[in-house]
C-alpha cells in the first residue's frame, strides 16, 4: 500500500493535537486547561500551515527547513546557507509566524487577518501562561471566546484546504459555568499582570482591520438556561413568499454565499485533478457534477439577473462536495 502524502501526513499529525487540545480543555477537572488549549491548539495550527505549505510546494520539505548563512571571514553573510540543525542533528523546520509568512507567497492561501489576529491572541496567552497557575474568571472566558474562533477558523480552512470534514468528531469548547466556585484559588501572578493580558486580548478583539468573510478573532459565548415550553415558539422555517408577513426575514448577503461556497468551477476541476489519480473532465465527471449540482448543500447558482431564471448563470461550490467525488475517484498516493 502506498504511503500518503507528506503534506496529507501532517495534516492528520495536525487533526490530532487539535482534538487533544479540546478534549483537555473540556476536562472540568483540570486546572490548567485554559494554557493546556493554547499551547496544543498552536501545534494544530502549525502543523496545519506547514501541510498547506508541502501541498503548494509539491511536497519538498525544503520549504519547511530553517536556512543558516555561512559568514564570510569579515563577519558579513555570504551566498552560501546550510540547513540548521538541532543538537540531536535533525534539521530546524520554520515556526508558525515564519510559517504565515512562507504561505504569503501563495495569493489564493493567505491567512485572512481575523486568523491573524486570533492566533496572536493565542498566542499572548500561551505565552503568559508561565507566570500563573490558574487563569481567573475573566480571563477564562476570554479564552473561551477566543478558543471557539480558533476552532471555528481550523475546521473551516481544514475544509478549504484539504476537503477534510471534521464533523466527526465533536470539535467544541464546553463552557463550565454551572457549577459554583467552592473555595479560593492561590495563584502565584499579581493581578495586574493578567489585567495587562485580558486588556491586550480585547485590544485585539476590538481591531478594525481585521477584514470581513466568515472568519473570526473572537466569538462570543452566551449559555442561557430555560424551562422547556411550547416547540412553535421562536421558531421560523424558509420561505419565497414576498407576502407572507408571518415569516421570520433573514437576509443572507452575496458575499456571505461567496464564503460558503468559495470554489468556482475552475477551482473545483484544479482542486480534483490535484487530488484524484483518475480524473479527468468528461462525461463520468459531467454526470456526476450535474447530479451534485441540484443539491444546494454543495452548490450555489449566482443568475446575471436574479429574477431570471434563464439568464446567464454561474455556480459556485462547498468544499465538502469533495466528499461526494471521494466516492467515484481515487486518491493520488
Amino acid at each position: 500500500m502506498a504511503r500518503p502524502k507528506k503534506s496529507d501526513r501532517i495534516f492528520s499529525k495536525s487533526e490530532a493535537a487539535l482534538v487533544a487540545a479540546i478534549e483537555a480543555y473540556n476536562k472540568p477537572t483540570s486546572l490548567y486547561r485554559e494554557e493546556i488549549f493554547c499551547i496544543l491548539a498552536l501545534n494544530a495550527w502549525e502543523l496545519l500551515i506547514k501541510a498547506k505549505l508541502l501541498a503548494q510546494n509539491s511536497q519538498d520539505l525544503r520549504c519547511l527547513y530553517v536556512r543558516d548563512w555561512v559568514q564570510k571571514k569579515n563577519g558579513e553573510p555570504s551566498k552560501k546557507f546550510i540547513w540548521k540543525k538541532s543538537r540531536s542533528g535533525n534539521i530546524f523546520t520554520h515556526g508558525l509566524n515564519r510559517a504565515i509568512l512562507e504561505l504569503e507567497k501563495f495569493p489564493s492561501s493567505r491567512l485572512q487577518n481575523a486568523v491573524k489576529k486570533n492566533l496572536e491572541a493565542v498566542t499572548e496567552i500561551r505565552d503568559n501562561s508561565v507566570h500563573y497557575i490558574n487563569a481567573g474568571p475573566e480571563l477564562a472566558r476570554h479564552v473561551l471566546e477566543i478558543g471557539t474562533a480558533c476552532v471555528t477558523n481550523y475546521v473551516k480552512l481544514a475544509q478549504r484546504w484539504f476537503g477534510q470534514d471534521l464533523s466527526k468528531f465533536n470539535l467544541y469548547l464546553m463552557p463550565i459555568g454551572f457549577v459554583p466556585v467552592t473555595g479560593v484559588v492561590t495563584g502565584i501572578v499579581l493581578a495586574h499582570e493578567e489585567r495587562n493580558l485580558v486588556n491586550y486580548i480585547m485590544n485585539l478583539t476590538r481591531s478594525t482591520d481585521i477584514g470581513s468573510g466568515d472568519f473570526a478573532v473572537s466569538l462570543g459565548i452566551d449559555v442561557s438556561l430555560k424551562r422547556a415550553g411550547n416547540t412553535t415558539d421562536g421558531s421560523f422555517a424558509l420561505t419565497n413568499d414576498p407576502t407572507d408577513s408571518t415569516a421570520t426575514k433573514l437576509y443572507i448577503s452575496d458575499e456571505d454565499m461567496r464564503n460558503d461556497y468559495p470554489w468556482d468551477y475552475k477551482e473545483l476541476c484544479d482542486h480534483l485533478e490535484s487530488r484524484y489519480s483518475d480524473f479527468k473532465r468528461n462525461q463520468k465527471f459531467h454526470q456526476i457534477n450535474k447530479l451534485l449540482s441540484k443539491e444546494p448543500r454543495y452548490v450555489h447558482a449566482r443568475f446575471l439577473d436574479p429574477n431570471n431564471l434563464k439568464s446567464s448563470r454561474k455556480s459556485f461550490y462547498k468544499p465538502a462536495i469533495i466528499n461526494e467525488f471521494n466516492k467515484h475517484y481515487t486518491r493520488k498516493t
